[in-house]
């Protein structure tokens, strides 16, 4: 009886490993014998990312800071970080939620030709925004290795920005500019705004895994779209460093 029961298993698991394309032919060491037989390579190269299957979850931090200048009078500085949480729906797809907080600051400066003996001006400028954004987010995988892979990521939602500037002009004569105030006069002015945006974002990156749980992660903010609802749209594509982001994952 005991034998007859084997037979429908042994059946059954002769019929799994011939169905199986990716099996081939390999010597497996048992009890100090080799024996010839069928090792799955689908199986394996699988398992070396299982942190990304199906039913996992996921916990990341980003962070990205950046300089540039616009043009000669114009310096511009930001800083943004960033945390998300997903679950793999799928092998390799983790849908969620991300939100983060990004600052920005815009300083002009302009002053009147050194040397000018008949006229003075000056002015300066700074904006400064704090932005606090929260939307879904999905990112898919692609192995590339054993300890590598690449993902695009896709987020959106409502971002809250909320805007202070502060304009400073002193100035005798004129310089030639619509905002050079008049001979011998300073002005000053503050305003502030607060405006709610939908936004977009498309971001591929590169992941390395030191160990299972564990991923350290490089991301481009590539293409950024937002809509303020009264003034239209606006689409901006850029693969500057200031749109680089650098994090670490948890997976588990």
């Amino acid at each position: 009886m005991k034998y007859l029961c084997l037979v429908p298993l042994f059946t059954l698991c002769s019929a799994h490993a011939f169905a199986h394309k990716d099996f081939q032919p390999r010597y497996i060491m048992q009890q100090g014998d080799a024996l010839k037989g069928l090792v799955d390579y689908w199986g394996n190269t699988h398992s070396a990312f299982a942190q990304l299957q199906s039913g996992n979850r996921f916990a990341g931090i980003q962070a990205g800071a950046g300089f540039s200048k616009p043009d000669e009078f114009s310096k511009v500085t930001s800083f943004g970080v960033a945390s998300s949480v997903g679950y793999f729906v799928k092998d390799k797809l983790v849908v969620g939620l991300s939100y983060g907080y990004q600052y920005a600051a815009n300083r002009q400066e302009r002053s009147s030709a050194p040397g000018s003996s008949s006229t003075f001006y000056h002015y300066e400028s700074k904006t400064v925004a704090h932005a606090y954004n929260i939307g879904p987010m999905a990112r898919y995988y692609v192995g590339l290795g054993s300890k590598f892979a690449l993902f695009a990521e896709g987020t959106g939602g409502f971002a809250l920005i909320s805007t202070r500037a502060e304009h400073n002009s002193t100035g005798s004569g004129q310089f030639g500019d619509p905002i050079t105030p008049p001979g011998g006069s300073q002005s000053s002015s503050t305003s502030r705004s607060k405006e709610v945006v939908l936004y977009g974002t498309v971001s591929p990156g590169l992941v390395f895994f030191p160990s299972d749980r564990l991923g350290i992660e490089l991301k481009a903010n590539v293409l950024h779209y937002q809509s303020d609802f009264d003034r239209g749209s606006d689409t901006e594509a850029n693969l500057s460093l200031s749109r680089m982001n650098l994090g670490i994952g948890y997976y588990f």
